[in-house]
């Protein structure tokens, strides 16, 4: 079972306060639980330019200790409702990717957004941004300063949507704080001890008045089960069996989010770097070319993943990708297509027809068998196509400890690479942990 510390205890409960009430909102419900005017914290995503600013009020912001664990929290409430959702205990229905309002608030302290000039107004009372970092009040008095957090596509896919509450949560709850029940009378300690020394001592009055004649059956026994050993035949096999090792690498997967990271000295036991290359039909990672070589230079396996976007032409998608790994060789990965975002709307036989188109693309034009990145949650949802088995499976689990949780349709050919954390840290910068099994 996961371990919870008291702040994910907290939101587990408050986010079970809501499971009665349907399909919830959930911006709402992180508003009420989490970004608030009385907790001084905020979120602003910039749609369009694919950026995420967490917002501190100055008391949290100014004081080193308060921030620190204010970014924790954040980081914890994220993978807390990725696990929630992968593990079916709520579903959240994301709304599309990029949507016609270029910017998203979270916030109970703002809303009714309007532009004027270079102003961006959050509110009746005047609260404005006019800089990515920070907020100020109608007297141009900075009361939120920002910071630039981690992937926006982690971030987004877990802010935004509707969300069920399954009553599972409950059992989880339940089982972090079982209630206790009075044990009866003969199930306390003291009644078992009492018990057992009075068997204890009836069974030596009876051994001791009946040994000889103990003895003589215990020796009987004993020459029956010497007589059976010798009279059963012993099986010797000499079939060969074959053993094929595989060895768990690990690795690293990276964007323009994680910065100049490969520049850094990079733990002996990282063994290979996935990098994002592109994003629906233009976007191209400012940081690809430079990771994409430098993973090259520094000897690690490499790879490179393009972000599906549902609503875009999926063959064009594939040619934009290809476009830019065209160097690709054997060593490397297979081209890495991440799909992950979807929405209550979203036609299943869509999703997975236009995938095919791509990953037909791109097989075409690298001769390479493309690999599926998902999670559990969104393949048994959205892949359910026995064909997509024929592709290997980069999966997301950030709970299992051992081995990842298998969609259905990989149940048989099972998992290539498993991204385990989304907060593994190299000098302090966060990226997530994967791990390759190399066959």
């Amino acid at each position: 079972m996961k371990s919870f510390n008291d702040f994910e205890v907290q939101l587990l409960h408050e986010i079970s306060s809501f499971r009665r009430d349907g399909i919830v909102n959930l911006k709402e419900l992180l508003e009420k639980i989490f970004f608030s005017k009385e907790k001084g914290k905020a979120l602003i995503v910039q749609l369009r330019e694919q950026y995420a600013i967490y917002f501190l009020t100055n008391k949290i912001y100014n004081n080193p200790v308060n921030q620190k664990k204010a970014i924790v929290e954040f980081s914890q409430l994220l993978a807390l409702l990725e696990f929630l959702n992968s593990n079916g205990i709520i579903s959240i229905f994301r709304k599309q990717h990029f949507v016609k309002n270029p910017m998203f608030v979270l916030s109970n302290d703002f809303g009714d957004i309007k532009i004027e000039s270079k102003k961006i107004i959050l509110n009746d009372n005047g609260d404005y941004t006019d800089k990515p970092e920070e907020i100020k009040n109608a007297k141009d008095e900075i009361i939120y300063k920002g910071i630039q957090f981690n992937d926006s596509h982690f971030v987004i896919k877990n802010v935004m949507g509707n969300v069920v509450i399954s009553d599972k949560i409950l059992d989880i709850i339940n089982d972090i704080n079982p209630k206790k029940e009075k044990k009866p009378f003969y199930k306390k300690r003291i009644f078992e001890v009492v018990c057992g020394l009075l068997l204890l001592f009836i069974s030596f009055v009876w051994l001791h008045t009946d040994l000889n004649k103990s003895n003589k059956k215990i020796q009987n026994s004993i020459q029956k089960i010497h007589q059976k050993i010798n009279q059963t035949p012993v099986l010797i096999t000499n079939k060969k069996t074959k053993t094929h090792h595989v060895k768990r690498k690990f690795g690293i997967d990276i964007s323009k989010w994680n910065g100049n990271i490969l520049e850094d000295k990079l733990p002996d036991s990282i063994y290979f770097v996935i990098s994002k290359a592109t994003e629906g039909l233009t976007y191209i990672d400012p940081k690809f070319h430079i990771n994409w070589i430098e993973s090259k230079n520094k000897k690690f396996k490499r790879g490179a993943y393009h972000y599906y976007v549902i609503q875009d032409n999926p063959k064009k998608q594939a040619i934009h990708f290809w476009k830019q790994i065209q160097d690709i060789n054997r060593k490397d990965f297979p081209p890495v297509v991440d799909i992950e975002t979807s929405n209550k709307n979203a036609n299943l036989k869509n999703i997975e027809s236009e995938l095919f188109i791509f990953l037909n693309t791109i097989e075409s034009l690298s001769g390479r068998t493309p690999m599926i990145y998902c999670s559990y949650f969104f393949a048994n949802r959205y892949l359910t196509d026995k064909r997509f088995a024929k592709y290997p499976l980069w999966v997301a689990d950030y709970i299992s400890t051992k081995s990842p949780i298998i969609p259905k349709v990989w149940k048989k050919t099972g998992w290539t690479i498993w991204q385990k954390s989304p907060t593994y840290k190299i000098n302090t910068k966060a990226t997530d942990l994967d791990i390759y099994l190399e066959k």
